[in-house]
């Protein structure tokens, strides 16, 4: 018998529909479960390459920077640390630099920063782009004067060094106003270009000459005539003074006048007279034998005061700091009645003579040294050699010129001599020829060079011959004052 085939219920159906349905939606499900992972993945892996591949760049390359090339300008200022943008890892103290750039020079420079193992190299352009700053005032001058664009600046600064020229130069040779260009160009070509006035006037006004006013001096004193004169135009800075003093005769009493004379580079002349008056000095009246002796004190000193005495007679010590041991000489010759010179401390010619400033501040200190002995000032000098010694110029052209007129304005006299012992020739000079030599003068006032050092015994041995002489020849012997007749000799140098 045939088998009849079950008929499926709607019921059944659907509920065998409903069972495959939900078989196809969780393999739906897990399907875009794994797809979904597989997305993730590849974006996450998308992301970590480029983060793997920065990281590896930011390592390589840590140090960031703001410019490779810096533009400065000339005579600026540089601060590397300022071109630092970012440093990876680290900080701007982390990195140093090699090489500079001259800022006082245009032109490219390399300067390299490097952090750890990196480096990088920026250029440093220092360059100059700004013209110079200018300015100018009006300029007056006479005919005669050469005009130069300098005379026309009041003002002209720029990082590099600045020439300067006219923009339109001319002879400008007429008396009258003209419009003037200047130009001023720095290193690197930057011009500035400004204008400003010139006015030509004829100049018919001579110089004017100050400080000649009349004086009156002493017999014998010795009178700088250049000493305190100016001479000012009001347009020549510069004129000529010449001074005519020869008919003054300051060892004769009676009235004198010294012409001065003034130029200017326009040719007007101002002529002025200076009367000068010499008094007779009573100390001149006598015949008068100055002894005087140089470079002490010394022992011998104390045996040329006890021959003094015995004379009752006046000299005079130029003495240094030298032997400070015997300065108790120095005392007794001024309580004696002698007087106390200044023959500097050291009378060492390369020190005193080195300069102007170097003989002043020797003379202060014997000046001191002296004036804590005896109790005063002295104002009497005698420059180590003379004042016509030839060997300062060796150490200072010139100084000589400058030393005797200095000493003068500073209220010092300095005393050469006219007569020469010859005692400086070497130790133990030969009685007879120092008595030869220091009795040879017949002058009216004769200022006898001797010295008082350990080494001149013979000195000591002609000194009462030598006074002898002169007493027998009328003279009488006293000791120098800023007054007294003083011999100077021909300055050399």
């Amino acid at each position: 018998m045939q088998e009849k085939h079950k008929r499926t219920s709607p019921r059944e159906r659907g509920k065998i529909e409903k069972q495959t349905h939900g078989r196809k939606n969780s393999r739906r499900m897990k399907q875009l479960r794994r797809r979904r992972r597989r997305l993730i993945a590849a974006m996450l892996l998308i992301l970590l390459i480029p983060a793997g591949g920065l990281l590896l760049f930011l390592n390589l390359h840590p140090l960031f920077l703001k410019d490779d090339t810096i533009e400065l300008e000339l005579q600026g200022s540089f601060d590397p640390a300022e071109n630092i943008r970012y440093v990876f890892g680290g900080n701007a103290d982390q990195v140093r630099t090699e090489g500079s750039a001259d800022l006082a020079k245009p032109g490219d420079y390399t300067v390299t920063y490097i952090y750890k193992k990196y480096r990088r190299s920026v250029t440093v352009r220092v360059q100059d782009t700004i013209p110079p700053e200018l300015d100018l005032h009006p300029y007056t001058a006479d005919l005669t004067e050469e005009i130069t664009p300098e005379k026309f600046v009041e003002k002209v600064s720029d990082a590099s060094d600045v020439s300067l020229r006219f923009q339109d130069p001319q002879k400008w040779d007429e008396a009258k106003e003209y419009r003037i260009g200047i130009v001023a160009e720095d290193a690197s070509g930057n011009k500035t270009v400004k204008d400003t006035t010139l006015t030509r006037i004829k100049d018919e006004t001579g110089p004017v000459i100050s400080g000649a006013d009349d004086i009156e001096i002493l017999q014998g004193k010795y009178v700088d005539f250049s000493s305190g004169i100016t001479v000012s135009d009001d347009i020549d800075p510069n004129p000529s003074l010449d001074i005519d003093d020869k008919k003054a005769d300051l060892n004769t009493p009676g009235t004198y006048y010294v012409v001065y004379t003034a130029k200017d580079r326009s040719g007007n002349v101002t002529e002025l007279q200076r009367k000068v008056t010499v008094d007779e000095n009573p100390e001149w009246k006598e015949k008068a034998v100055y002894l005087t002796f140089d470079d002490g004190p010394s022992e011998n000193t104390g045996r040329i005061l006890d021959i003094l005495k015995q004379y009752n007679i006046k000299a005079t010590f130029f003495v240094t700091g030298n032997n400070q041991e015997h300065d108790d000489m120095i005392k007794r010759a001024f309580d004696e009645g002698h007087s106390i010179g200044l023959h500097t401390y050291t009378h060492d010619y390369a020190s005193v003579y080195a300069s102007e400033e170097a003989y002043f501040d020797d003379l202060k200190k014997i000046s001191d040294l002296v004036e804590s002995i005896i109790g005063q000032k002295s104002y009497l000098i005698r420059f180590p050699g003379g004042s016509s010694n030839t060997v300062s110029a060796e150490y200072t052209s010139g100084i000589m010129t400058d030393l005797t007129k200095k000493v003068l304005e500073e209220g010092y006299q300095y005393f050469d001599w006219n007569c020469d012992s010859t005692d400086a020739e070497g130790n133990n000079v030969p009685v007879e020829k120092i008595v030869k030599n220091a009795s040879s003068a017949d002058s009216m006032h004769i200022n006898i060079l001797m010295h008082d050092t350990d080494a001149k015994d013979t000195t000591v041995e002609a000194l009462p011959q030598i006074i002898e002489h002169y007493r027998q020849m009328g003279y009488s012997f006293k000791a120098l004052t800023p007054a007294s007749y003083a011999p100077h000799h021909h300055v050399n140098n």
